[in-house]
Parts: C-alpha cells; structure tokens; sequence
C-alpha cells in the first residue's frame, strides 16, 4: 500500500498538466446534465484534495482547474437547455426521469436566479438546475454571474476537506500506517457507499410505486395469490393475516437456502474470503480503532436495542399510534426469532472463540438494522420525498459501523454480517411495506425522534459506563508469552524479537533496536536520573501547535506509535539538543518472551530521531528521522552511566544497501 502510494506521488509529480487536466473534467462530467447524477464526483474531488496535501502538487492550479470544469460543465448544460427548450422533457435520458426534470422546474420557478447558486451545492439538482435554467429561457449574463461565483466558492467546499483529510493522514501515519489503510479504506467506502445508495434512489423511485401498482393489479387475477399481495400492497385489504402467511413462507424460504446451501458447501458460505478478511482485518487492528469499534460494538447490543425499541412502543401506545407500535414490534420480534433458527441450524461458530454463541447469521447486525432502519422508516413516511434520504441515510450510518464492528472485532465472518444485512433490508422492507400501503395515523416525527434519541443516549451511557472496559478486553488481541532464562535470551534469544516494528505487512523501514528484560518503573528511574523525561500527553492545548506556523520542537506533541497492534507502553524524550533542533525519543512495547527468573517480560524498543516536518504547509508535526545510528549511541550512553543497570551490544545481519541502521541492538536488564 505504502509502495503504491509513492509511486502515484511520483507520478503526479512528474505529469502535474495531466493531473490538472484530469481535474478538469472529473469537475466537468460532475456537473454536466444527467452525467453528473452517475459520477462520483464529490469522492474523486475529495481524493485530488488529499493528494495535494502530500505536497505533490500545489492547491491553487488544482482549484483552478476544478472551478474551470465546474463552469463549463454547467455552461454546456445551460446551452443544452437553451437550445431545446421544452423539448427536453421528451428527450433522452430526460423522458425517462420526469420526476427530476419537475423538480428541477419547481425548484427554479420557487428560488429564481438563487437556485443556480443553490443547486451548486445540493448533489441531485448540480447537474439539472444550469439546463432548466436554460430552457426557462433566463439570460446568458445573468446565469454567468451567479454561476462563476457559485463555482468559486464551490471548489474549495470539495477540496479543502480533502486537504484536511490527506494532512490528517501525515499524523495517523506517524501513529500507525495500519491506521492510514483504515482511514482511507473506510474514507472510500462511505463516499462510494453515499454515491451509489443515492444514485440508486434516485433511479429506481419513479418505478417504485408504479412496480407495486402492477404486482397489485397481477395478483387480482390470480385468487390464490391476491389474498397475499393484497394484505401488503391493498390500502382496503386487511393486512395481519396475508402478512403471517408472508412472513412464514420468507421464513421457510431462507432455511431451505440455509440448509441446501450449507449442506453442498459443507458448512463453509464464503470460507475463502471470510478468512482473507479476517486475516487482514487482524492485520490492521489498531489501539484507537479498537477502542471505536468495540463502542459502534455497544451500539448494537441486544439489551439496548430492547431498551430503545419498548420504551418507543410504550410511547408510541400510549400517543395512541398503534399501527406503527405494532408493525414495529413485529419485525423485531420476528426477526429476532427468524435469527435464532438459522443460528440453530447454521451451526456455524465465530472466527474467535469469544462468545458462546453461533455466528450465522449475523444476528446483532439484523436486529441494529431492524430497531434503527424500521424506526427511520416511520420518520421518513411523514416526510416529503425529497427529504426521506435523510432518516435513511442516518439509520445506514449507525448500522454499518456496527456491522464493521463485527468483522473487525472477529466476532462474526463477513459472510455472517452480509446474511445479517440481508435479511434485515429484506424483513424491514417487507413490513416497511405493509405499513406504509395501508392508512395509518401521522406520527408526531420530532417527538418520536426525540423520545427515541432520549432512550439511545440513555442506554449508551448506561452500556458504556457499565460494559465498555470489560468488551475491551474481551476483544483486545492476546499475546502468548514464552518463558526463557536471562542468559538464553542475552545469548541468542534476543534475535527471536521482532527486526522492525511490526505496521503494515512489508513495510520494514523503522528498527527494533533495543530491549529491555525487567520492569518499566526500573528502566523509567534509570534514564530519568540522566535527564530524560516522559512524554507529555497529547491535550487539544498541545494539538494546537500542530496549526502554528513556526512551532518549537518542544512544543510539539510527541504521537504514539503501533507495534502489532499496540501502543507502546513507556516514551520517554532525551534532554533535547537545541543546536540539532531535534528530540531523541525512546519508545518500547511488550514481547511475547518473559524472564523466568525474575518473572518480568522482554520489553521490545526503538530509539529515534525526530524532527519537525512541515512540507504539508497546514500542519507541522514530529516525524521519525532515517537515522537510527547516533540516537542508539544517545540510548546507550545514558543507559552505560546508570549504576541501576546492565547492557550489551549486539549486532543483527542487515542488507548491504540500508544506510540508516547498522544492525545494532542495544540488550539492557537490571543490575541484580
């Protein structure tokens, strides 16, 4: 990852015109008619912005070139209209999407020449506003006018954040590149996700309601299924007893497939990418990530879910809102029972053995997915259409988190979670259905949004102060220790330790270069009686020093490091040398190897050289230099004058070509 990322740096650094060029017309297509609506604009904006943070390309010809496109993307737009005035409506793709070209007129004729400057920022109507624009026949200056400055404004909107993310990405790769993987993976997949699940809203709603329609008006012609379709689809038909009958068929349906399925493959669904995913997912844990994920974790816990959901009913019955408590109820405790048969029948156990329960489907998903979908169902059905995204869009980013959580935590396989996603979309929806066809009293949205929030706060709190330390330790990664005496580790032992510190897979470039066998409290007394000092902790005071122009070495806060997905366990800072402007700071983290003896654990360290980088211009920050040389001989003298303690130095093979370390490790104990 890390390699394909500096060969895209170089690359853009040696072809600038071409990735300005491509600037362009990403912009461009973004805001041209109908085209804007399929491509991702905002999320291939967003990555030019945190390419420019690298310092591979400066900000201004990028902005440049994005509002050139933006302007002539909207320009072509507006001449297209302007040309074909009302015959646009019954042109392709226009014919095929009425609905957008009626909201982009209403929308005009509601804002006039403000809604050019609006639409701008409103991704649906970008692309559409410029063409109504000009088929209302508004004038070339005019549109001008407001669009240029719409457009100049706009750019920085997309890519200054971009900026901000890609600076980010400096700091969390001091921390852990690891963390970086995440960051821009999950980055990527919520923009990509965003775009797609909008896109097909938007494609797929004018041909919702008219599909229903003629399933409906089919089944009247066939006695045997009418009774069913009408109990979903038939406002005048009764709905409770069609539904059973649905819901019983669903259900029988998927413990066929389970049954075949699990029978041909042998109890393996996705067993070739389950494990990949596990594998690299454990690959790429982190002591931040970790702690998030275990919190999005809570957020699907079944007693809190409960919590939310019968305190909602209870107040939803007692506002006399029985329709909705009902339907609400039902796919809970349908779905809860739907998970609990193919879990028993599944047999299938988690990639951890950490809880006593099957893994298959991914129940904690279904049921998140049930409580927050079917809840942001009830909301948007008092919405008008074009706000209805909103409470769905929200719902999508309380449950993917959590079903991250799962795959990430190792509590289920990812083909658990998908079956989990799966067959909640598919329960909510049919319910969501049932209840939306058929009249139903309107719902006071803000005080169902109120009560429900009010609850979720609650119960997280409540889940959080009770639960949090204790699931973070039941998920923590385990380390196995090994016993060895003092002697077979200073004589041979040692290289058995990790060489590098262990970040992301073939990235060997930062040396393990001392250990330490006895407790950290020794090793804190030995070096602060020399003038070291612990690293103060990062505080939004110290963070802000980060945005200072000119900071002082001292000033900066000193980042954690990751090794094998732990945070080191003492940093401490040499007495700083004003002269290098520069800070030797040492960092260990605990082995697997513990001193039979004494019974303390083999620490695992590395010193090194930091110096202020400040390439990225919006941020300064410490970063770890390539010489791993003079701050060992730092280490080692300091470590040599204490009467507290023992050292020895030895030497690893290391290639020919690596000029920042010589192989070097510093081995120091207690003086017994």
């Amino acid at each position: 990852m890390n390699e394909l990322l500096q060969t895209l740096l170089d690359w853009i650094a040696l072809h600038p015109y071409a990735f300005n060029a491509a600037v362009f017309c990403i912009s461009l297509m973004e805001s041209l008619v109908v085209l804007g609506l399929l491509i991702p604009g905002a999320a291939l904006l967003f990555g030019a912005g945190a390419l420019v943070a690298t310092g591979a390309l400066p900000l201004y010809p990028v902005l440049f070139w994005t509002i050139a496109g933006a302007i002539t993307g909207d320009v072509l737009s507006y001449f297209l209209g302007h040309h074909y005035h009302q015959r646009l409506r019954v042109m392709w793709p226009f014919r095929r999407y009425p609905e957008l070209v009626n909201n982009g007129v209403d929308f005009f004729v509601r804002h006039g020449g403000k809604s050019i400057f609006m639409a701008r920022f409103i991704g649906p109507l970008r692309p559409v506003v410029p063409a109504i624009a000009g088929m209302m026949n508004m004038t070339p200056a005019r549109f001008l006018l407001i669009d240029v400055f719409a457009c100049i404004l706009w750019a920085p909107a997309y890519i200054l954040p971009g900026i901000v993310f890609g600076a980010s990405l400096g700091l969390a790769a001091e921390v852990a590149g690891r963390l970086v993987v995440l960051l821009v993976t999950v980055t990527a997949c919520v923009l990509l996700g965003l775009w797609l699940a909008g896109s097909l809203i938007r494609l797929l709603r004018p041909h919702a309601i008219n599909a229903l329609d003629r399933i409906l008006n089919w089944s009247r012609g066939h006695p045997r299924i009418q009774p069913l379709a009408g109990s979903l689809l038939d406002p005048d038909h009764p709905e409770a007893r069609g539904l059973a009958t649905l819901s019983a068929l669903f259900f029988i349906t998927l413990w066929l497939l389970l049954l075949i399925s699990t029978q041909v493959l042998n109890g393996q669904l996705l067993g070739g990418i389950d494990t990949y995913l596990f594998h690299t997912l454990e690959q790429l844990r982190t002591p931040w990530v970790d702690s998030a994920m275990v919190f999005f974790n809570g957020l699907g816990n079944q007693k809190l879910l409960a919590i939310i959901i019968t305190g909602s009913c209870l107040w939803l019955f007692w506002q006399g809102r029985i329709q909705a408590a009902l339907h609400w109820l039902a796919a809970y405790l349908c779905a809860g029972l739907l998970t609990w048969i193919l879990k028993i029948t599944a047999r299938i156990d988690p990639p951890l053995d950490l809880i006593d329960s099957y893994s298959f489907p991914g129940a904690h998903t279904t049921m998140s997915l049930v409580v927050y979908g079917f809840l942001a169902l009830l909301i948007a059905r008092e919405l008008p259409v074009t706000r209805r995204w909103l409470p769905y869009m929200t719902a999508g980013l309380l449950v993917a988190p959590i079903a991250l959580s799962r795959v990430y935590l190792g509590a289920q396989w990812f083909s658990d979670v998908l079956a989990g996603i799966s067959v909640g979309v598919i329960w909510v929806t049919l319910i969501g259905i049932a209840y939306d066809r058929h009249p139903a009293p309107r719902l006071p949205v803000r005080r169902l949004l109120l009560v429900a929030t009010t609850l979720l706060l609650v119960a997280v709190s409540w889940q959080t102060r009770l639960h949090y330390s204790a699931e973070l330790a039941l998920y923590a990664p385990r380390i196995q220790t090994h016993v060895i005496s003092r002697d077979d580790w200073i004589n041979g032992d040692w290289q058995s330790l990790p060489v590098h510190r262990i970040d992301i897979e073939g990235k060997h470039d930062q040396p393990i270069n001392f250990q330490w066998g006895g407790s950290l409290a020794a090793l804190q007394q030995a070096l602060a009686s020399r003038g070291w000092l612990p690293a103060p902790a990062i505080n939004p005071v110290s963070a802000m020093n980060w945005l200072a122009p000119e900071p002082a070495i001292t000033a900066l806060p000193v980042l954690p490091e990751v090794n094998d997905g732990q945070h080191q366990a003492l940093l401490m800072i040499a007495p700083p040398d004003a002269a290098e402007n520069s800070l030797t700071v040492l960092r260990v983290w605990p082995s697997d190897r513990q001193l039979a003896d004494s019974g303390t654990r083999i620490w695992a360290g590395k010193v090194a050289t930091l110096y202020v980088e400040d390439r990225l211009s919006l941020i300064s920050y410490l970063r770890a230099a390539d010489d791993y040389i003079k701050p060992l001989d730092v280490l080692l003298t300091s470590l040599e004058n204490s009467s507290m303690v023992e050292t020895r130095l030895v030497k690893r093979t290391v290639p020919a070509q690596s000029r920042y370390w010589d192989g070097k490790v510093l081995l120091a104990w207690e003086d017994p």
